[in-house]
């Protein structure tokens, strides 16, 4: 019983960050990937710490959206993860599970992109949702391997 709580309040907190996420106006959702982007940049970018503040920039601004949309499939992934686990303590055979938890990401996208309509200088996009869905896709997939290739969870927990 507690695997079962504690899965649906990671699941829950999981959708609220998503909302939270969305509903920040445009430049606060800028400022932050940006730093994120930064940050990837000085990780990832041979002697990115010693070009000057422009060349600096310019690298960040090609990285940008790349980060943003790896950010949308990365806690979509996460969604989808958390979403199969639920449905695994709850549907004994593989298709159930399927059959509710990609509709339940697909919509949960797809909300998540008609909230934006609503928040300061963002907006909604198709483009958006498919690459959502497609990290809710990745992470049910993830996780339905492993579970076949460990052999747990065949059995829902009642």
């Amino acid at each position: 019983m507690a695997k079962k709580i504690i899965l649906m309040i990671l699941l829950v907190t999981c959708m609220i960050l998503i909302f939270v996420f969305s509903s920040q106006n445009a430049s606060i959702s800028g400022d932050l990937s940006e730093g994120i982007t930064y940050k990837i940049a000085c990780l990832t970018v041979k002697d990115f710490k010693t070009f000057d503040f422009e060349k600096q920039k310019e690298i960040v601004e090609e990285m940008h959206f790349y980060v943003r949309k790896a950010a949308h499939f990365s806690e979509y992934a996460l969604l989808g993860i958390l979403a199969f686990l639920n449905a695994v303590q709850y549907l004994k055979t593989a298709g159930k599970r399927f059959l509710v938890t990609l509709p339940f990401c697909l919509l949960y996208a797809a909300s998540d992109e008609f909230h934006q309509l609503f928040t300061d200088g963002r907006y909604g996009s198709p483009v958006d949702v498919m690459i959502d869905f497609s990290g809710s896709v990745t992470g049910i997939l993830l996780v339905f391997i492993i579970i076949n290739i460990t052999g747990h969870f065949r059995k829902p927990a009642v």
